[in-house]
């Protein structure tokens, strides 16, 4: 088929190309002239001759030179060339036969190769003008003259020894540095076999004989060797041989070149270092502490027996950069960052860690190195010592665990007292329990927290929530119909919730035991000795349980369970402890809240008469403010008074501890003294020893230390009489006492909050205090009352700190009074009539306008944010003053003038009665 197309196509097409019917032959346009004919016929065979015998010369030329750059372009001028003779030879052939089509395809076919062949040069053009000039070519071959003479003449002067060998060993170059280093002149030594004279010492022939092998077989063209050499005069030197195969294109071995080096010297200087080594390394594997010593990359290359038995590994183990893993994986990362950070800068590394024995035991030590340099300053390695202090560390960390734990029983008490404050807020029993059991799971990062009712039988609701609770697996005409519903949960997310009700059956044995008031501590779920309760348990995926009952007044019965679903958990006394302190609270604030919702109910039936309404809320009112506010002192004395009692004892041992300890260091420093006077010149070790340890200047700075010590035990021991005297847990009668003494336990406890901070000036105080009696009162109150006032005076004046920051902060002009007034509290007391002391506490805030005046005592009433204020402290403190104390308690202030809070008390109370 295709062939029969191409076949027509043929037929078709090439008659019509070579058909010349339709032309008249191209002499026509000479009119047959013969010179003009002639002249063209010559010109054209000419052309064609000289353009056919151009190409020819370019194949061959490209065809003997086999390195020739660009041969393609060749070939494609040749190819144009040829083409181009076509058309010159194609004009003399149109001149009698018309066959122009021909020429047209031929010209044609010359149009496209010169096309390819100008594409193919244009991005040559910049290659062949890089290309080197004659001139170019002459000046580096004159280059390459001075690299050769210049070489030559480095090997003569270099301070190795060149020497160059044939493929059979024999010498044919011998440098004047190996004429100097061995003797042998070069032409005593030309073309001569190293065992043709007495050249390698014959212990070491074997080897040399080895590297010559390897150099000829290629397994190493390139190769190092030391060995013995003999000189002229036969005395024998060590060399080093740096030795180099040189082979040609084909393979073939041309010449192998040496480079020899006298290392004699260097020998002798290492035998005598080892022996240095030897008496260095004697003296530090009978030192008392662990000697090691470094590169300057790190890299240990040396440790005594000492540090051995520290980190309680063998010398091999350490080596290198084994040590790393003899530190304890804690402290690991941040000893290798202080190592290398005294690597690159060059400092003394000195770093308390722990290391561990291969056998698990830690101990801690202190590590020293200091830097090795040589004589130009570079520094060449460490040397460094170990010391064990676990001794002192354990002392140290069992002082530490002595302040965790009561920072921890700070932190538990902070917390009973904050839930407490919160459970309180609210008289409402839903959110009381729903906080308690989000903060407890908060606190102990339990997995699930929930609360229990224990339900009776005599609620007629429960055969209903039984009924339908999915929960429940039992017959619904059994005759215990008690149960116990879960009413609260804090969870985490992922875990389904437990709300409902469980029967008594479900509950099993543990049910008497919750009756019984008894807690229940499980480490592990599977341990559980009853089927039943394991069982129940581990379907809801517990692995460790805790719960403590409550019961409140009222004889109602409720559960505090704490879950951990991921991992068992040890209970710790501490938290079982933190539960049964949370508890008590929480017990305290259901019967607060039952007896709430009691008063409500005895509220909500008097309803109709409008008078016994007023009062019963009156008294709702006061008897909510009266449990809250008592509540929440005794829960602060409580606490401030558990403090001081646990600072009390380590600082009063501190304390008594101290004056001996400067006693004794006094007489220790003296003792060294008399040392230093009648033995000057201590030993060497000792000597070093007093520098490293700075001797002079710890015997001036313990004094100080110890004397700072005492100043700072002292210190506490005035905060911890301070806190005591604040709380006032054992003066809950009227007793004569000093005012001024609360007044300055009050301002010790908020000395924080009157100091500067960032970005907030400091509160003066200014105390004006007279010369007042001891006065008969609540001293507990009254120091309550001084809190309340203060407390409030500060809150004003760092909220004009406040917008004073922000005024100068912005853009805006402040006003000149409020930028430069400094916070200000005057404390004034004074005897009044013989019979009445008067205290009188202001402040330059901002003041308070009228109708705030109005309302600043009545209860829950305040201009603070919510959750910064209650609105009860200046209440209950009008209540203190002007009820049990038969006192006032007055307001004064103008806005922008500040407040003055006036006190007036009886000195005694039979002499409340009397007029003033």
């Amino acid at each position: 088929m295709n062939c029969t197309k191409i076949n027509g196509f043929s037929m078709t097409i090439l008659p019509d190309i070579l058909s010349s019917t339709s032309f008249i032959p191209h002499g026509h346009c000479y009119l047959w002239r013969t010179p003009l004919v002639g002249l063209h016929v010559i010109s054209d065979s000419l052309i064609v001759l000289a353009y056919l015998s151009i190409p020819a010369t370019l194949f061959y030329f490209v065809r003997k030179r086999k390195d020739l750059p660009y041969v393609n372009v060749f070939l494609l001028f040749g190819a144009f060339i040829i083409a181009c003779g076509l058309t010159h030879l194609m004009a003399i052939v149109t001149l009698w036969y018309p066959i122009y089509w021909v020429s047209g395809t031929i010209k044609a076919i010359t149009a496209f190769i010169s096309v390819v062949t100008a594409t193919a040069i244009i991005p040559l053009v910049p290659q062949a003008l890089a290309l080197k000039s004659p001139t170019e070519l002459q000046r580096i071959n004159k280059a390459l003259e001075r690299a050769h003479q210049q070489l030559s003449f480095h090997i003569e002067n270099t301070p190795l020894a060149v020497i160059e060998w044939d493929s059979d060993f024999r010498v044919q170059r011998w440098s004047r540095q190996a004429e100097t280093i061995f003797g042998w002149k070069a032409e005593e030594v030309i073309n001569l076999h190293p065992s043709q004279w007495n050249f390698v010492v014959p212990e070491d022939m074997e080897e040399v004989h080895k590297i010559m092998v390897s150099l000829i077989d290629k397994t190493q063209p390139r190769n190092l060797i030391r060995n013995r050499n003999y000189t002229k005069n036969g005395s024998i030197v060590y060399c080093d041989w740096y030795n180099s195969a040189l082979f040609d294109e084909s393979g073939q071995l041309v010449s192998i070149l040496s480079l020899a080096q006298d290392v004699t010297d260097e020998i002798e200087a290492q035998k005598a270092l080892r022996e240095s080594e030897q008496r260095y390394q004697t003296l530090a594997e009978t030192s008392p502490v662990g000697i090691f010593h470094t590169d300057n990359q790190g890299n240990c290359l040396y440790v005594n027996k000492r540090c051995c038995e520290i980190s309680g590994t063998d010398p091999s183990t350490s080596l290198g950069r084994g040590w790393i893993k003899t530190i304890y994986w804690e402290d690991r990362e941040r000893v290798v960052q202080e190592w290398y950070n005294t690597v690159q800068q060059g400092k003394i590394f000195r770093s308390e860690y722990r290391m561990e024995y291969l056998r698990g035991k830690v101990c801690w030590v202190l590590g020293q190195a200091i830097a090795q340099k040589n004589d130009k300053g570079e520094i060449i390695g460490y040397v460094g010592t170990v010391t064990d202090i676990t001794a002192r560390k354990q002392a140290e960390e069992a002082l530490k665990n002595s302040e965790a734990k009561f920072r921890q029983l700070a932190q538990q008490e902070e917390l009973i007292n904050r839930i407490a404050s919160q459970i309180r807020n609210s008289l409402n029993l839903e959110t009381i329990l729903q906080t308690t059991v989000a903060q407890i799971k908060h606190l102990l990062q339990l997995d699930r927290c929930h609360f229990v009712w224990y339900r009776s039988q005599h609620n007629t609701s429960n055969q209903a929530k039984l009924e339908a609770n999915s929960n429940l697996n039992f017959q619904k005409n059994t005759s215990f119909l008690d149960y116990w519903e879960v009413v609260y949960e804090a969870k985490n997310l992922e875990l389904p919730s437990l709300l409902g009700c469980y029967s008594v059956e479900q509950v099993g044995s543990w049910a008497m035991r919750y009756l019984q008031l008894e807690m229940i501590e499980l480490y592990d779920v599977s341990l559980v000795s009853e089927t039943e309760m394991r069982q129940f348990l581990m379907q809801l995926n517990c692995l460790s349980f805790l719960s403590i009952p409550i019961q409140t007044q009222l004889g109602e019965i409720g559960i505090i369970c704490c879950i951990h679903h991921q991992k068992t958990h040890r209970w710790h006394e501490n938290e079982i402890e933190l539960l049964k302190a949370v508890t008590d609270q929480l017990a305290i604030a259901i019967n607060q809240a039952q007896l709430y919702a009691q008063t409500q109910a005895n509220a909500t039936q008097a309803q109709a008469q409008a008078q016994q309404l007023e009062v019963a809320l009156q008294q709702l009112q006061q008897t909510q403010t009266q449990l809250i506010q008592t509540e929440k002192m005794s829960s602060l004395g409580q606490m401030v008074a558990g403090i001081a009692h646990e600072i009390n004892n380590p600082v009063t041992f501190v304390y008594s501890n101290v004056i001996p300890a400067i006693e004794y260091t006094n007489d220790l420093l003296n003792l060294l003294s008399l040392y230093q006077e009648y033995y000057p010149e201590p030993v060497p070790e000792i000597q070093q020893q007093i520098e490293e340890i700075e001797l002079d200047f710890i015997q001036e700075d313990l004094p100080k230390l110890l004397n700072s010590m005492r100043i700072g035990a002292d210190r506490i021991r005035q905060i911890v009489v301070s806190l005591r005297s604040f709380s006032r847990l054992d003066e809950a009668e009227f007793k004569a006492v000093d005012l001024h003494q609360g007044i300055e336990s009050t301002l010790l406890i908020l000395q924080n909050r009157l100091k500067d901070h960032a970005g907030q000036v400091g509160i003066e105080v200014i105390k004006n205090y007279g010369n007042l009696p001891l006065v008969e009162c609540y001293a507990g109150q009254m120091n309550q009352v001084f809190m309340n006032i203060l407390v409030n005076a500060i809150d004003a004046l760092n909220e004009e700190n406040i917008q004073r920051i922000n005024c100068r902060s912005s853009d805006l002009d402040c006003q000149d009074d409020v930028c430069s007034k400094k916070p200000r509290i005057e404390i004034q007391t004074e005897v009044v009539n013989s019979n009445w002391v008067m205290i009188r506490i202001a402040d330059n805030g901002p003041g308070i306008p009228q109708q705030v005046r109005n309302k600043l005592f009545d209860p829950f009433f305040t201009t603070k944010p919510i959750g910064r204020g209650t609105g009860l402290g200046l209440s209950i403190s009008y209540q203190i003053v002007v009820e049990k104390h038969q006192g006032q308690l007055e307001c004064y202030s103008e806005v922008g003038e500040g407040s003055e809070f006036i006190i007036q008390i009886p000195i005694r109370q039979a002499t409340a009665s009397r007029k003033r």
